[in-house]
């Protein structure tokens, strides 16, 4: 094979789910005989659903959880089955709603331009969709498959991997992606440590079955924040079949290292609610800590960590299992290039030196929401939106990006075209070559038939002939849109009437050209070329070579 996943999360799935739709023959294998069965990482940003839309899985995440929309929208009431209010609320008991208090309604998140709003999925139903659509994208997906041993070569891996009925087989591989979370031995096997602030609580989730309809009258939340003599911790909804979770510090019921008490957990759940009215069915109980610990790095020749085993950091914010997807979307697309033969290997040295800044400074983040003092990290709370999707890249797969010292969380959100940022959202309409139509310019970065590829975008005629001549004398697959009005295009993206916008599979801005008319033609050619040479850092000579063997993901 050429690129073994060892994790059957989110995270690991997501990567082969990527892989697989990018043409690389990928295999995973997780040792857990079948996906979680618990409803872990429920919020799922509007970046995350961006990046399972071009995977196809937005209608179907979407049918298996709630869309998150803000507190006014009137289908929170017509529509209690599918949609779920962005809000926060703190109140002493769900039996005292009329005096709770908002804390929170995600308003500025909720407004920014998007295709897609945030969702509220929980792990049980996200993992299973991600499995199948990996599996239709021709990923070899193993669970009840455990890693064994690694070897590490120059040219590669040699994995032994154990199968449920104990008998061990030797897989090869180019590359490996180590997505097997916290308890993973990868990262420190291939020489690589972990550091961080540690286990800073331990915690439990009571999960319960209960009609709370009568309590709540109506009234609906994204959490609510409970403080009584009897619960301190969170209440929230999991789902339209009355399944909830009450989240607490694990001294509340007993010993961390022994089951709970399931009265001890009834006598909770009764605190919360603040009744013995409403009948209450426990359906488990697990403990978890919340915990800190960033790798110093993200690869190790031919080993990428990404999601849990590269940044581990408390629920808060429910940034987790989002960034490591993110992480599985970036790293997909350059190991496809790089497989394909139309990048470098260097190109690969651009993972770690995007996503450990954002790993590191999102677990910040976290660690401030879960009540870490800012003056221990250093660091100050940022604006959602932007750890959401306004973070910034600064990296050789960047030219132009965006100066400062303030790390990838700037003090102000935006989104203006700027290289190593996201791709602004403008809605598309028919343009006059035939293009599609209603929809958002991002989803023009997803990968075809034939794999990923870089997007030029501008608005006038000159620029798409020179990226074909440049696609034809660099061969790397570079595809020009021409966007018209009324999308704003050189207003929204700052690149001027005869400007244009060098995009990459990930929808990141690569590279930004300014002008009121579009350089002249010899000109042109040799801007875009070489901004296309230096993000990919293609091998000098090619010809000859014979490229890795690899399969149409779809």
């Amino acid at each position: 094979m050429t690129v073994l996943v060892v994790g059957g999360g989110p995270t690991g799935l997501a990567t082969a789910l990527f892989l697989a739709r990018a043409g690389v023959a990928v295999r995973l294998v997780e040792r857990r005989p079948h996906t979680s069965t618990l409803p872990r990482a429920t919020h799922v940003t509007r970046r995350t659903v961006e990046l399972l839309r071009e995977a196809g899985l937005q209608e179907a995440m979407t049918a298996a959880g709630f869309e998150v929309v803000a507190g006014d929208d009137p289908r929170v009431f017509t529509e209690p089955d599918r949609v779920l209010p962005r809000t926060v609320i703190g109140v002493s008991s769900l039996s005292g709603l009329d005096a709770a208090e908002v804390l929170e309604t995600g308003e500025e998140e909720l407004a920014v331009p998007g295709p897609c709003p945030p969702l509220w999925c929980g792990q049980d139903r996200t993992e299973p969709l991600l499995r199948e659509a990996a599996v239709r994208a021709g990923a070899d997906v193993r669970f009840g498959q455990e890693l064994s041993g690694l070897s590490v070569r120059d040219d590669g891996v040699v994995a032994r991997i154990r199968r449920a009925d104990d008998r061990t087989e030797t897989v090869t591989a180019r590359y490996l992606v180590a997505a097997d979370g916290a308890h993973g031995w990868i990262p420190e096997a291939v020489g690589i440590r972990r550091g961080g602030l540690g286990t800073l609580a331990h915690r439990t989730s009571i999960l319960f079955r209960a009609d709370l309809t009568p309590l709540l009258k109506g009234r609906r939340f994204f959490m609510s924040m409970i403080e009584n003599p009897g619960f301190s911790g969170a209440i929230m909804q999991l789902d339209a079949d009355h399944r909830w979770a009450a989240a607490v510090e694990s001294e509340a019921v007993g010993d961390p290292g022994r089951k709970p008490d399931p009265g001890r957990c009834l006598e909770l759940v009764r605190a919360a609610l603040g009744t013995d009215d409403i009948p209450v069915e426990l359906t488990a109980t697990f403990h978890w800590r919340a915990r800190h610990r960033i790798a110093e790095r993200f690869s190790e020749g031919p080993v990428f960590l990404v999601g849990d085993a590269a940044h581990l950091h408390p629920p808060a914010g429910g940034y987790g299992s989002n960034a490591g997807i993110q992480d599985a979307h970036n790293l997909a697309w350059k190991l496809a290039a790089v497989l394909h033969g139309w990048a470098g290997p260097a190109l690969l040295d651009s993972y770690d030196a995007e996503r450990r800044p954002v790993g590191a400074a999102t677990a910040e983040q976290a660690l401030l929401l879960d009540g870490v003092p800012g003056e221990r990290l250093g660091a100050e709370v940022r604006d959602p939106r932007t750890i959401v999707m306004g973070y910034h890249y600064r990296s050789a797969a960047v030219i132009g990006g965006a100066a400062g010292s303030d790390g990838p969380f700037p003090a102000t959100f935006e989104l203006s075209g700027a290289p190593g940022t996201r791709l602004p959202h403008l809605p598309l309409v028919p343009g006059p070559d035939g293009g599609p139509g209603q929809g958002s310019v991002l989803d023009l970065c997803a990968p075809t038939a034939a794999g990923p590829r870089l997007l030029l975008l501008c608005s006038d005629g000159s620029w798409r002939r020179t990226a074909a001549e440049v696609a034809r004398e660099l061969r790397v697959p570079l595809t020009a849109r021409i966007l018209r009005p009324p999308v704003p295009f050189a207003q929204v993206c700052g690149t001027g009437p005869g400007g244009a916008l060098l995009v990459r599979p990930d929808g990141f801005v690569a590279w930004r050209c300014t002008a009121a008319a579009p350089p002249a033609g010899a000109r042109r050619h040799h801007v875009l070329a070489t901004a296309v040479r230096r993000i990919l850092r293609p091998v000098a000579a090619r010809t000859g070579t014979r490229p890795l063997t690899l399969r149409s993901g779809r």
